[in-house]
C-alpha cells in the first residue's frame, strides 16, 4: 500500500512539473510585445545598437550578430548622394544606365536613404547587389533632355510616387530589367495610368512601408491594398495590372538570409524560450504568409517574365 501511495506520490509530482514547465514556455505577451516593439522602433537608426543589446541581454537573442552589418554602417557617412537622401557619395553616377524600355524594373542596393532604410533591413540579400529597392519605367515621361523629369513610378516617403532617372543614376548599385515577352503597349500605358493615380496622390491619403503602422511586421500589407505602398510593390503592381505576375517566390530567395526572419526569430524566441518546436511552428506559418504578400526585389530579379539587361554593382 505505501508504494502505490508513493507511485500515486511521484505521478502527482511529475504532473505538477509538466504544468510548470508549460507555463514556463511562454513569456509574458504584454511584456515581449512592448519589448519588441520598442526594438522595431529603432530599425534604420542611431538608437538600433542600444535597443538590440537590451533586447539580446534580456530575451537571450542574436539581433546584435544577426544585425552587425547595418549596426556598423549606422553613424557613418551615406553611401548615396544628398538629392536621394544621403550626405554624399563616393560612387559615380550610372551614366551608362539605359532608359529606354517601356515598364523596364529597375532595382537597386547599396544604398542609403531615409525613405529605403526600414526596407534594407528586412530585405532578404542573397545575391550580389544587396538589391532591395525598385521602380518601374514610365517611358512616355522620361525626357533625355531633362533627368531630373519624374518618370519611374515607385514609392517616397508619403507612399507611391515618383522618381527621376537623375535619382537612378546615383545608385551604388542597380540592374534594370526588361520584359522577355512581346509587350501590349495599350495594356501597359492602362496600367501604367492606374499606378500613376496614387503616384500623385497627396500624403495624407496613402502611407508608406511593407506592414500597416510602418514598422507592426505583425500586420503585413497585402499587395493588393491601395493605401499603404513600398518600392517594389509599386513596380509589382504595374505589372500585375498589365496581366503578369513578376512576384517570382523563387526558391534561391532565401528568408533565413533576411532581417525580417532575423526579427521574427528574436520576437518567437521571446515568446516561447523553452519550447524550439513552437518556435519553428510560429516562425514556419510567418515567413509561408509573408513570402505570398511581400515582393521583395530579389524576388522581382528572379521572375521568368524579366530578363536583365544592365546591371552595374560598385558595392559588395
Amino acid at each position: 500500500m505505501k508504494r502505490v501511495f508513493l507511485l500515486l506520490l511521484a505521478g502527482a509530482a511529475l504532473a505538477l512539473s509538466g504544468c510548470a514547465n508549460q507555463e514556463l514556455a511562454t513569456n509574458d505577451e504584454a511584456t515581449v510585445n512592448s519589448d519588441f516593439q520598442a526594438v522595431i522602433k529603432t530599425l534604420g537608426t542611431s538608437d538600433a545598437k542600444a535597443a538590440f543589446k537590451a533586447y539580446d541581454a534580456k530575451y537571450g537573442t542574436s539581433l546584435s550578430s544577426d544585425f552587425a552589418g547595418q549596426l556598423a554602417e549606422e553613424g557613418k557617412p551615406s553611401a548615396r548622394f544628398a538629392s536621394s537622401g544621403g550626405s554624399g557619395s563616393s560612387y559615380p553616377e550610372q551614366t551608362q544606365m539605359p532608359f529606354s524600355v517601356d515598364g523596364a524594373v529597375y532595382l537597386s542596393g547599396g544604398g542609403d536613404s531615409v525613405v529605403s532604410k526600414v526596407i534594407d533591413w528586412v530585405s532578404p540579400k542573397n545575391f550580389p547587389g544587396g538589391y532591395f529597392h525598385g521602380g518601374a519605367l514610365d517611358l512616355d515621361k522620361f525626357d533625355s533632355t531633362n533627368l531630373d523629369a519624374p518618370s519611374i513610378e515607385t514609392a517616397v516617403s508619403k507612399g507611391a510616387g515618383w522618381q527621376s532617372a537623375r535619382d537612378w543614376r546615383k545608385e551604388v548599385n542597380a540592374c534594370v530589367l526588361v520584359p522577355n515577352f512581346p509587350v501590349d503597349a495599350a495594356k501597359l500605358n492602362a496600367a501604367q495610368k492606374d499606378i500613376a493615380h496614387y503616384c500623385d496622390l497627396p500624403s495624407d491619403q496613402e502611407e508608406y512601408g511593407f506592414f500597416k503602422n510602418y514598422v507592426n511586421i505583425f500586420n503585413v500589407v497585402t499587395k493588393e491594398d491601395n493605401y499603404t505602398w513600398y518600392c517594389t510593390k509599386v513596380a509589382w503592381r504595374v505589372w500585375k495590372d498589365y496581366g503578369i505576375d513578376i512576384d517570382s517566390n523563387d526558391s534561391r530567395v532565401d528568408f533565413t538570409k533576411s532581417g525580417l526572419y532575423s526579427l521574427v526569430k528574436a520576437y518567437y524566441t521571446a515568446m516561447h524560450p523553452f519550447s524550439e518546436s513552437k518556435r519553428n511552428a510560429a516562425m514556419s506559418a510567418y515567413i509561408t504568409d509573408a513570402k505570398q504578400k511581400i515582393v521583395f526585389a530579389e524576388e522581382i530579379m528572379c521572375s521568368p517574365y524579366l530578363t536583365k539587361a544592365y546591371e552595374l554593382i560598385q558595392k559588395q
